[in-house]
C-alpha cells in the first residue's frame, strides 16, 4: 500500500505542475489499485478521471475487468462490460475471458449468477461472433441448473446470423417453441434479417405473416429490414406494398427505409419512380443523410444524368453535407465513365483537401477507366501514386 500512496504523490506532483496525464500514467494507477484489492477506490478514480474529460482504452477497462474477476466480483465484472461501449469501447477477448474464468471459479464455490448475467454475457461474444465462447457459457448456466429465457436465445440466434450459420440460428429458434420459450418481437426480427441477408426473403415474409398470426404486432425494424431484403432482391413493387402497410399501421418511416427503396429503384432502373420517391420523402419531413445522397448520385450517374448529378453533388457543401469516401467514389466512377479524367483527377485531389482520404475503390476507379480508354500513361502515373500510399504493394 506504501507504494501506491507514493504514485498518488507523485501523479498529484504532476497535476500541480500543470502536467497533463497521458493514458498509460492513468492506467497503470487503476492497475496499482486493483493489484492491491482496493477495487472501490480503483472504480472512483476511474469516474473522477471521466468526469475530468479524459478518456480510457482497452488496456485499462481490461485490467478494471480482470480486477473485478478477481477479487470474486463477476456481476460488477459485467456490468462494467455492459457499459464501456458507451464510452466508445468495444469489449475484447480479453476481457470476456477473464469474466468466463470467473464465472468457472464461482461455479466451484457454489456462487452460481443469474440469467441476466448469463445473458448478458452471452448477448456481448455474440455481438462479436465469438459463439464458442457464447456456448461455453451456456453449458456453465445449464450446469448450474440456471434456466434460460427469450433473450439468452435471441443473442444466440443473433450471433449465428451474424457468422452466417442461418441454420443453426433456425434451429435455436425452432428449439425454443419446443422448449416452451416463445419468440418474442426480437426473435422474429432476427431470423427475418438473416433470411433477408441470405435472400431468402420468401422465408422471411412467411415469418412476417407468422407473427401476424402470433398476435405479434411487427415494429419499424420488421418493415424496414423486409424493405430493405425486398429491395436488393429487386422486388420493388412488393417493397413499396410493405412500405404502405407501414405508413398505414403508424409505424415511423426514416431515412434508412426511403435509401433502401431509392437504391432498389434506382438498381431497377427506375429512375423516375425514384425521384418521385425522393420528393416524397423530403416532403414528409424527412431529411436525406449523405448515405441518401451517395445513392441519388450513383443512380443519377449511371441512367446517364451526369449533370444532375454533378449539380446535386456540388449543392452538398451548400446545404452543410460533408460527402464521404464513397460520395466522392461514386462521383469519380460517374466522371471516369464519361471519359472526363481531368474533372476525375481534380476532385480527387479536391477529396483531399477536403479531409476525406481516397481508398483503394478511388484509385482502382480511375485506373481500370483510364486503361479502359487506352490512357495508358496516365494510368500508370495514377497507379504509382497508390502505390506510393501504401494501398497496393508493388
Amino acid at each position: 500500500m506504501g507504494r501506491i500512496t507514493l504514485a498518488f504523490s507523485v501523479f498529484a506532483k504532476i497535476l500541480r505542475m500543470h502536467y497533463q496525464p497521458n493514458i498509460i500514467t492513468l492506467t497503470t494507477l487503476l492497475k496499482g489499485l486493483c493489484l492491491s484489492g482496493n477495487l472501490d477506490e480503483a472504480l472512483h478514480f476511474h469516474d473522477r478521471v471521466l468526469a475530468h474529460g479524459f478518456q480510457f482504452d482497452h488496456v485499462t477497462y481490461g485490467t478494471l475487468i480482470n480486477g473485478l474477476c478477481k477479487t470474486g466480483h463477476t456481476s460488477d465484472a459485467i456490468q462494467m462490460l455492459r457499459k464501456i461501449p458507451e464510452y466508445g469501447i468495444v469489449p475484447n477477448v480479453v476481457m470476456y475471458s477473464a469474466i468466463i474464468d470467473s464465472l468457472c471459479k464461482d461455479t466451484l464455490k457454489n456462487i452460481t449468477p443469474n440469467v441476466l448475467t448469463y445473458s448478458t454475457l452471452i448477448d456481448g461474444l455474440c455481438k462479436v461472433g465469438n459463439i464458442k465462447d457464447a456456448k461455453s457459457v451456456l453449458a456453465i448456466m445449464i450446469k448450474d441448473g440456471v434456466k434460460s429465457n427469450v433473450v439468452t436465445y435471441n443473442s444466440l440466434m443473433d450471433g449465428y446470423c451474424f457468422i452466417n450459420e442461418l441454420n443453426k440460428a433456425k434451429y435455436v429458434f425452432n428449439t425454443m417453441t419446443q422448449i416452451r420459450v416463445s419468440p418474442d418481437i426480437r426473435s422474429y426480427n432476427t431470423m427475418i434479417n438473416g433470411f433477408c441477408k441470405s435472400k431468402l426473403v420468401d422465408d422471411a415474409l412467411n415469418l412476417f405473416e407468422e407473427m401476424r398470426r402470433k398476435n405479434l404486432v411487427p415494429n419499424a425494424v420488421t418493415y424496414t429490414t423486409l424493405i430493405d431484403g425486398l429491395c436488393k432482391s429487386r422486388r420493388i413493387s412488393c417493397a413499396l406494398e410493405l412500405l404502405e402497410k407501414m405508413q398505414d399501421r403508424g409505424q415511423y418511416v426514416d431515412v434508412f427505409t426511403y435509401s433502401s427503396l431509392l437504391d432498389g429503384m434506382f438498381k431497377n432502373q427506375e429512375l423516375d419512380k425514384a425521384l418521385v420517391l425522393f420528393s416524397q420523402m423530403k416532403e414528409r419531413g424527412i431529411n436525406p443523410d449523405i448515405r441518401t445522397y451517395t445513392i441519388l448520385i450513383d443512380g443519377m450517374c449511371k441512367s446517364g444524368r451526369l449533370i444532375d448529378a454533378k449539380e446535386t453533388f456540388q449543392d452538398l457543401s451548400v446545404r452543410g453535407y460533408h460527402p464521404d469516401v464513397r460520395t466522392y467514389n461514386v462521383m469519380i466512377n460517374g466522371l471516369c465513365k464519361e471519359g472526363l479524367f481531368d474533372e476525375a483527377l481534380a476532385l480527387l485531389s479536391e477529396m483531399e483537401d477536403n479531409g476525406c482520404l481516397p481508398n483503394v475503390v478511388t484509385f482502382e476507379t480511375i485506373i481500370r477507366a483510364l486503361f479502359e480508354k487506352d490512357e495508358y500513361d496516365m494510368a500508370e502515373k495514377v497507379l504509382r501514386e497508390m502505390i506510393s500510399r501504401g494501398l497496393l504493394n508493388g
